[in-house]
């Protein structure tokens, strides 16, 4: 069982600073975005990282200029160095292998996790796609979806397997009533049956692990809020499907992979099973009822507590901890939850600082934009990072 949060569970924060600046994004070659999104984070050796992030690159990127998708960036959790060559790791203009359209005008993203079969090894990716039609406040709309894709070189290049989360709702409800749906960058984490830590995952037998995706959903039928804004939802698969679909090349089963977590259990389909999300998706159940985007979760094993991070509204930064990956606190976790008006924080990542981006020991690393509001600021954007202190008393 999950050991229960028995005392006060606080949070609290060390001053903010810059891990990537507009002026260093710029010499890089990028126009917007490292990060447009979530980040993932790999360790390679002595404290460093290969960082994934996606990102549109300007005229001057020395590798793939005027080119959006995925881009690989190394440094360290406190300063990010190397731009890899400005190259591309997955470019939007890749299609999809199952002939889907969710990430016809945008693919890019930043979650990774390290899975081996045999002597086989690769790079799972998970990416946000967007289909962009209709016309919204501050633009063109769009309706996003989450896909998966693989690396076999360490993160140069990524093959696309196929979406494996699409939102409730349809894309036409939501493009025709001239809205947006972000269904953020995904997060994989690896917990048993129940939703619970596995020590040791990386080596444990994955038929006896899931890999579960934190996204925001929507879905009509549910109480107030949920049922007009996105709530904080998961979906899973097993991982031992995962790997055989990966290495097996099964890019037609990627769609059906993945599970909602809904009345309890997770029955419902990640997907439509619809190339052009014509009609629903499963429903959902959310783990934090509340509007949220781009959830980061991770393990901490000093309150052997999960955490949670997502921003609200391009503005603010909120936390919660949960026994399990679907037992989260009814509120904001204390200290954890910010704001630095008139300047908002979007794109929340929380990595760990045990040497497994994925758990902490008390001590992860909170990563996010910070820029001018109204969002997007771009020119004036800075990649910040703040220690998080853990403590359960």
């Amino acid at each position: 069982m999950p050991s229960q949060a028995t005392g006060t569970f606080t949070v609290s924060l060390d001053a903010e600073t810059p891990l990537l600046t507009a002026a260093q994004r710029t010499s890089f070659g990028f126009a917007f975005g490292p990060p447009d999104g979530t980040v993932g984070a790999l360790p390679t050796s002595n404290g460093n990282y290969m960082f994934f992030m996606s990102a549109n690159s300007a005229a001057t990127c020395s590798g793939s200029p005027t080119t959006e998708g995925t881009y690989r960036l190394g440094g360290t959790l406190t300063s990010i160095t190397a731009p890899y060559g400005c190259s591309v790791s997955m470019s939007d203009k890749t299609a999809d292998p199952n002939g889907y359209t969710f990430d016809r005008n945008y693919s890019g993203g930043g979650p990774v996790l390290k899975i081996s079969s045999g002597t086989n090894t690769a790079i799972l990716h998970v990416y946000h796609g967007e289909y962009q039609a209709g016309t919204c406040k501050n633009g063109t709309c769009f309706y996003s979806s989450l896909g998966m894709a693989f690396s076999v070189n360490n993160g140069a290049t990524f093959s696309k397997l196929g979406e494996i989360v699409q939102p409730y709702v349809t894309r036409d409800s939501i493009l025709n009533a001239s809205t947006n749906l972000d269904v953020g960058g995904g997060t994989l984490v690896l917990a048993d049956a129940n939703g619970n830590y596995v020590a040791n995952a990386a080596s444990a037998d994955p038929s006896t692990l899931y890999l579960y995706v934190f996204y925001p959903d929507l879905d009509p039928s549910l109480p107030a809020p949920c049922n007009t804004v996105p709530c904080q939802a998961v979906a899973r698969a097993k991982l031992s499907d995962v790997i055989t679909a990966t290495f097996g090349n099964s890019t037609a089963a990627f769609p059906t992979l993945f599970k909602k977590f809904y009345n309890g259990s997770f029955t419902e389909p990640g997907t439509s099973g619809d190339p052009n999300a014509a009609t629903n998706s499963g429903h959902y159940t959310p783990v934090v009822a509340t509007t949220g985007s781009f959830p980061s979760v991770i393990y901490d094993t000093v309150t052997s507590q999960w955490v949670m991070v997502y921003e609200q509204d391009n503005d603010s930064v909120h936390m919660r901890h949960g026994s399990s990956l679907i037992n989260w606190s009814t509120s904001d976790d204390a200290g954890g939850s910010f704001t630095n008006a008139p300047n908002g924080e979007i794109y929340t990542t929380l990595i760990g600082e045990s040497g497994d981006p994925s758990v902490s020991n008390g001590n992860p690393y909170l990563v996010y934009v910070k820029a001018s509001v109204p969002w997007p600021s771009w020119p004036n954007a800075t990649v910040m990072e703040r220690v998080v202190h853990l403590s359960l008393h």
